[in-house]
């Protein structure tokens, strides 16, 4: 008898330990992982960058007088503010409330994930609001400056995920992991002129 009680006890504890101590992830696991989770953070950060690229060409056409159709373009900038929200943006919202796999707990992704998001929210959305100032005051220094603090901030956050992701990709032993968002890309030539009398 004593034997059955015995072998109920050991089963019992083998129960809890498959539960609380699972087995242990393999490396080629965690790459597999890891490559998912950065894929993850740029494909649901990559829309917003789309957003703010095509504000750009809005923002450019109106102030080059390529356009004269300063309503559509205000309509379109503002349509990629909010899409710069996880309002609008789902996949900015499965950004904000990512979670990468418990397999990956030890390398701590969450600030990673958290600097992608703020990349879009709130820095690229903020970019896009001051760009319906620029509509009809391209040359106002005030706006101009504020875009560029954003624009710093973006690209700091970024270059910092980055880093971070490219430690684990050598902890890993894999090449480096990135998530590549340009805050500049489609930006008309006279934002970059006004932004370079602001550095200077």
């Amino acid at each position: 008898m004593l034997w059955i009680v015995g072998a109920v006890v050991v089963a019992s504890v083998a129960i809890e330990a498959a539960i609380v101590y699972p087995q242990r992830v393999t490396v080629a696991q965690e790459r597999v992982d890891f490559r998912g989770a950065v894929q993850t953070m740029q494909q649901d950060a990559g829309g917003c960058a789309v957003a703010l690229n095509d504000g750009y060409r809005a923002l450019g056409a109106i102030v080059s007088k390529a356009s004269n159709q300063l309503a559509e373009a205000r309509t379109i900038i503002e349509q990629d503010e909010e899409y710069c929200t996880i309002a609008v943006n789902s996949d900015l919202y499965n950004l904000a409330t990512y979670a990468p796999p418990n397999s990956l707990n030890h390398f701590n992704l969450t600030p990673v994930v958290k600097e992608v998001y703020a990349w879009a929210f709130p820095n690229a959305a903020s970019v896009l609001a001051y760009m319906k100032t620029l509509l009809v005051h391209p040359t106002d220094m005030s706006t101009v400056t504020l875009i560029a603090g954003r624009l710093h901030t973006m690209d700091t956050v970024l270059a910092t995920a980055n880093a971070q992701l490219a430690s684990v990709s050598r902890q890993l032993g894999i090449s480096p992991q990135r998530v590549e968002l340009s805050s500049t890309s489609g930006m008309p030539s006279f934002l970059r002129a006004e932004l370079g009398r602001v550095a200077s």
